[in-house]
């Protein structure tokens, strides 16, 4: 592995180092985008019992003992409570479009990093294929086991190339397609904790 590493020159380096990003990522964002983490569904249920009940200090409280992304857009509801709904929910797009924002985060870098890991391997492979051709035009082609080694170093960055690329895009549209599902369900609990408070209508 150390061999194949070194043999692939300055763009496997950076290779190695943008496949450690990505990994970094991938755990990051699969901690992050749990459900537990962004709608926790039974949590939400108590607070909107709580909203039932007009006891919405109870409800805030519930909201501030668990930082979710829908606690935090609730919270703002209920503090905002009272005015016109159309004021209301402009206050919990704005809302909704900071906690999308941290939903998406880093997310954006898998997809770079699935772009340019494929160019990154053909530039390795360029640069060995040039050094082959240097090697011959000193001892000429009568040596095909050297050629033939010289060209499998080269096509080494192509393979780690897409070794990086294929899983960093598979995790990238596994996290957009996430991230697009909760925005869809924030949006319906949103509008219906509007609903629930009763927003003075206009």
């Amino acid at each position: 592995m150390y061999e194949f590493i070194t043999q692939g020159g300055i763009v496997m380096y950076i290779l190695l180092a943008i496949s450690i990003i990505a990994m970094a990522i991938v755990f990051e964002r699969s901690w992050s985008l749990r459900r537990s983490t962004v709608i926790p569904i039974k949590y939400i249920a108590k607070i909107e019992a709580a909203v039932k009940a007009n006891d919405v200090n109870e409800a805030m409280t519930l909201c501030s003992n668990k930082s979710t992304a829908m606690s935090r857009i609730i919270w703002v509801a209920l503090q905002k409570r009272g005015v016109r709904r159309s004021v209301l929910k402009e206050v919990l797009e704005e809302t909704g479009r900071q906690e999308i924002a941290n939903l998406e985060r880093f997310i954006a870098v898998l997809g770079v990093i699935a772009a340019i890991s494929p160019l990154l391997g053909l530039l390795g492979t360029v640069i060995g294929m040039i050094e082959v051709f240097r090697v011959i035009s000193i001892e000429g082609v009568g040596k095909a086991d050297v050629l033939a080694g010289g060209i499998s170093i080269a096509l080494n960055t192509t393979a780690a190339g897409l070794s990086v690329a294929i899983p960093s895009l598979v995790a990238y549209r596994f996290f957009e397609s996430r991230v697009d599902g909760f925005v869809i369900e924030i949006e319906h609990q949103a509008l219906h904790f509007v609903d629930l408070l009763r927003g003075e209508l206009e």
